[in-house]
């Protein structure tokens, strides 16, 4: 009993030990697998007997299996000695282990044979796929691998006769490969030069993002800065800029007031655009101003003392009679389709006031010297006198004081030619009526320098003028613009001291508001010897004659021929 158990634990531990010897030896596991597989499907002959009949000694062998004995599924009687006799008939392939091999080496005591051993390891080493994903062999005998060698162990090649075969590699077939922590030592290199890449482009994509959003804002704090604080604020506040202020002192000043948005940029502004020679006063601006218009206005002066803010402008231009300027003073010269808070009648009401009349002939004596009287048959005694400008309103402005501003004004034109006035055979009067009648004749300097010269010859050689324009004032019809048919058609024989074809001279006082140009042409005329002169009714150009016939010859082609047309 003891040795049938001895037997027993004796068989047991002997394919067990194979099992692990084949393992430790580099055994694949193709075979360990098949081997395994076949266990399974195919018990053992040691195995069946020992479920039927467990007592058996080696000196005994092989029980005797009786012909009524039924085999366990899948075997029976009949075919399992023909599968046997099968597995034995067949050739074997050298290295292959069988049933056969296997069942005579349990059945004797286990030798370790060393040589066969090493022939077996070999084989397996290069044969033999692996048990496990590496080998275990002696660390005598194990090559030294690389990372990169070791990682294609686990690749495979299924060869010819189905066994997998492990790639021969350079780096495996090298005999002196390069030791691991010489790879690590290379790969933590090139993974920190990658870092250290990514790091450098993240920066300079950064600065990029910077150096554009820095640009931009840049750009629109300087455009913000030119451009009107408020474009819809017309608040007008009185700024004073003292005497000997720079343009950065003044920078600084506007954007303190609140009239613009940053004092250093209109200090650059002005120095990009050459903007220089600003004078010390006070001005008038609004945040809805721009840059430009300030400068401008700071390089005209300003005024001694603070002036009320401007509520509006009314533009008078030359050449208008007193009826006209007042429709123009009713429109804000400032603002499209704009008001102003003054009426015609109240204009025409102020300039026929003998009181009003009176009073301005004792400010401006110079100027009303001459000033006709009503009876000498002036329509407007103060026609003529309103110098033709652009003028301020503000919130106390009147018509009064709007008219006062526009006599003030031709007092101040006339002050540097008074005293030549005085010297001359003429009258402020004379010379404001023959200077109206030259700004209705002539359309530029030279023209009108010329028809002044030419109404002085008539005058010396005791013609008369002959003016079309003052037959038109003296009718009503005297307008911004005088149309041909006007012109053509006026009755020269109407009876009226304005009709310069009766009477000689330049009539009663002014016809209009004229120009500075005009009065310096009178006062300064061309010297010519010319008589005669008539505008082309197409062009406006001024063609000039001594003689009647000269005269005739030019009315026929520039009037009456295109007249025709």
């Amino acid at each position: 009993m003891v040795e049938k158990d001895t037997t027993e634990f004796s068989r047991e531990s002997f394919k067990e030990k194979i099992l692990r010897q084949l393992e430790e030896g580099n055994e694949g596991r193709m075979v360990k697998q098949d081997f395994e597989k076949r266990s399974q499907e195919e018990p053992t002959l040691p195995q069946f007997l020992q479920e039927k009949e467990p007592a058996f000694t080696r000196k005994n062998g092989l029980p005797h299996i009786p012909d009524d004995f039924d085999l366990p599924t899948p075997f029976n009687k009949g075919d399992f000695g023909e599968k046997l006799k099968q597995q034995n008939d067949q050739p074997k392939e050298p290295g292959e282990v069988t049933k056969e091999d296997f069942l005579k080496a349990s059945s004797e005591p286990y030798h370790f044979d060393k040589n066969n051993f090493d022939a077996i390891k070999k084989e397996v080493e290069y044969q033999a796929p692996l048990a496990f994903e590496r080998p275990i062999f002696d660390p005598i005998d194990q090559p030294h691998y690389s990372r990169k060698s070791a990682q294609t162990q686990d690749e495979f090649t299924q060869g010819e006769d189905g066994v997998e075969k492990m790639p021969q590699t350079k780096r495996q077939n090298s005999k002196h490969p390069a030791p691991k922590h010489k790879n690590k030592k290379k790969n933590k290199k090139k993974k920190t030069k990658n870092t250290a890449g990514r790091i450098i482009a993240v920066i300079v994509v950064i600065f990029v993002l910077a150096a554009a959003a820095a640009g931009w804002y840049s750009y629109s704090y300087v455009k913000s800065g030119v451009l009107p604080l408020n474009p819809k604020d017309h608040t007008i506040k009185a700024i004073n800029i003292p005497a000997g202020s720079s343009s950065k002192q003044i920078g600084s000043i506007l954007e303190k007031d609140g009239i613009i948005r940053n004092g250093a940029i209109f200090q650059y502004y002005t120095k990009f655009k050459n903007y220089t020679g600003f004078k010390s006063g006070y001005y008038n601006l609004s945040p809805s101003m721009s840059l430009s218009s300030i400068a401008k206005d700071l390089q005209e002066g300003g005024t001694q003392k603070p002036v009320d803010p401007t509520l509006g402008k009314v533009t008078i231009p030359e050449g208008l009679t007193l009826e006209q300027i007042a429709k123009r003073i009713t429109i804000n010269a400032d603002e499209k389709n704009a008001k102003t808070p003054f009426s015609e009648a109240d204009f025409m009401k102020v300039v026929q006031d003998p009181t009003f009349i009176a009073k301005m002939a004792t400010a401006y004596p110079n100027l009303f010297k001459s000033l006709p009287q009503k009876s000498a048959g002036v329509k407007y005694q103060l026609e003529g006198y309103l110098f033709p400008a652009t003028y301020d309103y503000t919130k106390k402005s009147t018509v009064e004081t709007l008219v006062t501003s526009m006599i003030e004004a031709m007092n101040t034109q006339l002050t540097p030619y008074y005293s030549q006035i005085a010297s001359s055979t003429r009258s402020v009067n004379q010379v404001l009526s023959l200077a109206s009648i030259v700004e209705k004749e002539a359309n530029n300097d030279d023209d009108r320098r010329n028809v002044a010269g030419t109404f002085n010859n008539r005058e010396a050689a005791g013609m008369t003028l002959d003016s079309n324009s003052t037959v038109l004032y003296a009718e009503g019809k005297l307008g911004d613009h005088t149309t041909l048919t006007q012109d053509a058609t006026i009755n020269t024989s109407l009876n009226s001291p304005y009709n310069t074809y009766l009477y000689k001279g330049a009539g009663p006082g002014p016809i209009d508001s004229p120009s500075l140009s005009s009065i310096t042409a009178v006062l300064k005329p061309a010297q010519n010897q010319y008589y005669y002169f008539v505008a082309d009714v197409t062009t406006g150009k001024v063609y000039f004659a001594k003689t009647l016939a000269e005269q005739n010859e030019n009315v026929q082609t520039y009037v009456n021929a295109k007249l025709k047309k």
